[in-house]
């Protein structure tokens, strides 16, 4: 039988009708954000399927206060080819809404602060017709933003606002949120050669160390490495395209849920790491290299969305 999906087959075409039960107007979307408890209890039921199949020393209690100390880097993708997008709200509002309830759900769960990658310089390379997409995808969002900043005081630092940038007076002007409960850090026409200058450097040294990077549809960190600040990183990769539409927060707390994991698992490695004895060496040696170490993760039944995290030892497929 082929692997190929054709969008004829009943159950292609029921999975984009799957959030929408959630699909609303925008004003009712932000309405209906659940409640801090809610997501609380999603993390902890998530959490303990995660420490049941990787037989985790670490409580859900515990793990609930390591988020804030947590910051996740978010580089959202997938905006032309996930097709879940509702008719009813245009793209631009959809994908806001993901980055907004990507905050709703770390805020929840103790985080204080995450990094979104906006757009990159190097999108310029689709010519005007591309570029102007994007830019129409943040016009249309920054109003949703600010309204949620100012409900619910969160703290907006938008980065990469240069002089020539043609969308420096559109987000320029956004509500200035004293005493923040959550600070998120926006790269807007973000390039890593912005390093190169100093002046333009300076600014970016607002922003946090970062645990985890996640990236949405493809693979890869390409345009979006930032220099000093991804030292003690690690990266996780989940295979589904960014829009609200295409997510529940179940979903999301799955995603917060795993890359703090990530982090956990990824603790003293890199940069830092030193090895006790001779044990510890074998031990990895024959899981990475006898065994290939990959293992698949269920969290539940009909998942609908794949993660990829990486372990000192092998790769980890969670499956949501």
């Amino acid at each position: 039988m082929s692997n190929k999906l054709s969008w004829t087959q009943p159950e292609a075409i029921s999975r984009l009708r799957v959030h929408e039960g959630v699909r609303a107007s925008e004003s009712n979307l932000l309405g209906e954000f659940p409640q801090e408890r809610e997501i609380s209890s999603y993390f902890h039921a998530i959490w303990g399927r995660i420490e049941e199949n990787l037989d985790l020393p670490l409580t859900s209690d515990e793990a609930l206060r390591k988020f804030k100390s947590l910051v996740i880097y978010d580089m959202p993708d997938g905006t032309r080819s996930t097709l879940s997008v509702n008719a009813d709200i245009d793209v631009g509002v959809d994908a806001a809404l993901y980055c907004v309830a990507l905050i709703h759900t770390l805020k929840s769960l103790g985080s204080k602060r995450c990094v979104i990658m906006t757009h990159t310089s190097y999108n310029r390379g689709r010519g005007a017709e591309g570029i102007g997409r994007i830019f129409k995808l943040v016009s249309s969002g920054t109003k949703l933003m600010a309204r949620y900043a100012e409900a619910e005081r969160i703290g907006i630092n938008m980065l990469g606002l240069r002089e020539e940038y043609e969308m420096r007076e559109h987000l320029g002007n956004l509500p200035s949120v004293p005493k923040s409960a959550f600070d998120v850090f926006f790269l807007v026409d973000y390039a890593e050669e912005l390093f190169d200058d100093p002046r333009i450097r300076a600014g970016f040294e607002t922003l946090p160390e970062v645990d985890v990077c996640v990236r949405h549809t493809k693979l890869n960190m390409s345009g979006g490495w930032i220099p000093t600040k991804l030292l003690n990183s690690t990266f996780m990769y989940c295979q589904n395209g960014t829009l609200l539409s295409n997510w529940d927060f179940e979903e999301l707390t799955a995603l917060a849920s795993l890359a703090l994991l990530a982090k956990v698992m990824h603790r003293g490695e890199g940069l830092v790491k030193m090895y006790g004895d001779i044990d510890e060496v074998k031990a990895r040696y024959q899981l990475r290299e006898l065994r290939l170490f990959n293992e698949q993760v269920y969290l539940r039944e009909n998942p609908t969305k794949l993660f990829f995290v990486g372990s000192p030892h092998g790769m980890y497929q969670f499956y949501f």
